[in-house]
Parts: structure tokens; sequence; C-alpha cells
């Protein structure tokens, strides 16, 4: 579910966020775990700018989260990504939601 995508630059098909306005943004990630570990990455121009690890407590629901303030040409992308197949419990259900947002804090 996209809750507002102003300027159309996230892609929901594909989860890439592609800049249209040079600036400084602020992105932030929370993610739910359960049945295995988590670990999310998240890329600017599909190299990794920092990593969120959770590991899963049995017959628990688990959270994670993070941000990074990231300075952005026109063209440059972000996302989220599970970086490994050992450690994917991403979890969503009707009411658990994970979530991907970013920011304009202020024009270059």
């Amino acid at each position: 579910m996209i809750l507002y995508n102003g300027n159309q630059n996230y892609n929901p098909q594909t989860g890439i966020f592609t800049c249209s306005i040079p600036g400084v943004y602020y992105f932030v990630y929370h993610v739910h775990c359960k049945g295995a570990n988590v670990w999310v990455a998240l890329h600017k121009n599909n190299e990794p700018v920092m990593y969120t690890y959770d590991e899963y407590k049995k017959g628990f629901l688990d959270q994670a989260s993070g941000s990074a303030v990231l300075p952005l040409r026109s063209g440059n992308t972000v996302h989220i990504q599970l970086p490994s197949d050992q450690a994917a419990g991403l979890y969503a259900g009707q009411y658990v939601h994970s979530s991907f947002s970013g920011y304009l804090l202020y024009p270059l």
C-alpha cells in the first residue's frame, strides 16, 4: 500500500525510489521479523549504505528499523533489499506492515 507518492518517484513494482529533485533526503524503514532472522540493507545506486539485523526469538514477532540522511543527485536510486536468503524472515500480515519512506529535507 502506498500512502503518498506525490512526485511519483517511487516505483511500487520495483520498490525503487528514483530522485528527480537533487537534495538531501532522509530515508527510514521499519520491518517485522517472524519465523527467521531478518537482515535488511539500505542501498543507494545499488551499493549498500547501511544494514539492520534482527535475530528472531522463537514464538515472538520482532521489529527492526534503520534510517539514513543521503545526498542525492537527479537519477540516483534508493531501495531496501534482503541481502541474504539466510536471514529473510521479513513478515507482514493484515495488521502488521513494514514500511519504507523518504523525505526531501532540502534541495541542493
